[in-house]
């Protein structure tokens, strides 16, 4: 039969220099911190004033506007030609078509075998 012995020394954190904690980890202090380095966030120059024509309208919350319940939708441009028209119905009608060929196949032959029209997507394997 095998014996294991183990020892075990306790050494106190404030023990070890900090260039000694330093080399373990192979970091290296480039230069010694100042009393205007410790804290990053006082500075000795000016804060800058931005000038008196300065704009501050994007950093404020627009005014309340209540809704306008006499809109007239024909001044709403919604589609800029026909051509936007068309290809934006035709992708919603195919959306429309894909939604009811599912829910038909899952109504009828997907209770059958619903493994016909499943294909292997990642990690669901």
């Amino acid at each position: 039969m095998s014996s294991t012995a183990t020892t075990t020394t306790t050494q106190s954190v404030t023990s070890y220099p900090l260039r000694a904690v330093l080399a373990d980890y192979e970091l290296h202090i480039s230069e010694p911190r100042t009393a205007s380095a410790a804290s990053p966030g006082a500075s000795s120059q000016p804060r800058v004033q931005n000038p008196p024509g300065w704009s501050q309208d994007h950093r404020s919350v627009p005014p309340y506007r209540p809704i306008n319940r006499d809109l007239d939708r024909d001044q709403i441009m919604v589609y800029q030609n026909n051509v936007e028209r068309t290809f934006v119905t035709t992708m919603f009608f195919g959306i429309r078509v894909v939604t009811a060929a599912h829910r038909t196949w899952c109504a009828t032959g997907g209770k059958i075998n619903d493994r016909l029209f499943r294909y292997e997507v990642g990690g669901e394997y």
